[in-house]
């Protein structure tokens, strides 16, 4: 019966990255799907580095509607170590490296917040391929990124 048990909540505690995935997309241009997104992976941040890193992502972008700065500010700071945490536990990710990059990328630099979008952009453009779930995502972020050079979007955008 303990084995049933353990059974049936190791799979309810597996996350749904497909509609994780499509939360995400959503929120992009959605207030309320980040809210969304934030309930369906915070419960999965001790068991799945990916879905640490869409938490992290909508905590980014809550950081983004937010009004108050403060607000912001402690958003922004969930958002990064979050990232930072699901890079070191996942660091092969491409998927992972790309939300870390496209934080970083987005920050002021007076927030100290862009440690590592020389080496995520080095990750990217050597190991990033175009069957990434989120890839039309990456190309179009690439395409108007001010990180990087053109022959590293063109190096990018044409996998």
């Amino acid at each position: 019966m303990l084995w049933m048990l353990s059974f049936v909540s190791f799979f309810l505690s597996e996350p749904n990255l497909p509609q994780i995935r499509e939360t995400y997309k959503s929120a992009l241009t959605n207030e309320s799907s980040v809210t969304t997104l934030i309930a369906i992976t915070q419960p999965h941040l001790n068991h799945s580095a990916l879905s640490r890193a869409f938490y992290a992502t909508a905590k980014a972008l809550e950081a983004r509607n937010a009004t108050w700065v403060s607000t912001k500010l402690s958003n922004a700071k969930i958002a990064y170590n979050q990232l930072n945490t699901s890079v070191s536990k996942a660091p092969n990710d491409g998927e992972i490296r790309f939300l870390r990059f496209s934080f970083e990328s987005r920050t002021p630099s007076v927030l100290v917040m862009k440690a590592h979008v020389k080496e995520d952009k080095a990750f990217l453009i050597k190991n990033l391929k175009s069957t990434e779930p989120l890839w039309p995502i990456m190309k179009n972020f690439f395409n108007n990124c001010s990180d990087l050079t053109a022959a590293e979007k063109k190096s990018l955008i044409t996998r």
